[in-house]
């Protein structure tokens, strides 16, 4: 007999939910590093017994991949709809987007591209947003590889932090005053 999809689809996000209130924690207790959590502690978070679990994420750590990739998801869209679309430096136009994906999806990038969050997501982003880095801030500037990609790291490694420490510690402050903060100050 198989579940309705509306049954499945509640009991994996039970699972999820449960697996995330363990990891970024709940308000009142910090998260736990994922090695720390067990499928155990998820589903007896959740209202079901381990082989619920088993039916829906191989491991913890996949569970982990799938809300990172779906993180993920929506800065990659945003990039490749960016890059298709021609023009000239706007930090606004081009930073703006980046940030409004990440508030869009803050719960998530507040503690994954936090100081206990997973390094490896923050790396993916800045894979992700790096096409746009090279193409409307270091592209065009006469530098070689190494001076291009040092740059680029530069931009890159400053963009993240910004967009990490704004969503995690003041997502109350609006995103056109976030950009031009940054705009000001660097361009």
């Amino acid at each position: 007999m198989r579940k309705q999809p509306e049954v499945t689809e509640r009991t994996r996000t039970a699972l999820r939910e449960a697996f995330w209130e363990l990891y970024a924690g709940d308000g009142t207790t910090p998260g736990l590093p994922v090695e720390r959590i067990s499928v155990r502690a998820i589903t007896d978070r959740a209202g079901f017994n381990r082989a619920t679990f088993y039916l829906y994420f191989h491991d913890v750590y996949e569970l982990l991949g799938q809300i990172e990739d779906e993180a993920l998801s929506d800065a990659r869209d945003v990039v490749d709809g960016m890059m298709r679309s021609p023009g000239e430096l706007d930090f606004s136009a081009h930073m703006g987007p980046i940030a409004e994906c990440a508030a869009r999806s803050s719960r998530y990038f507040a503690k994954l591209m936090g100081e206990t969050g997973d390094p490896a997501f923050s790396t993916e982003l800045k894979r992700i947003v790096r096409p746009l880095v090279e193409h409307y801030l270091v592209g065009g500037r006469g530098l070689d590889d190494v001076g291009a990609d040092l740059l680029c790291e530069f931009y890159l490694s400053g963009i993240m932090a910004i967009v990490g420490r704004w969503i995690s510690r003041y997502p109350e402050m609006p995103i056109d005053k976030l950009i031009g903060l940054v705009a000001r100050s660097v361009l």
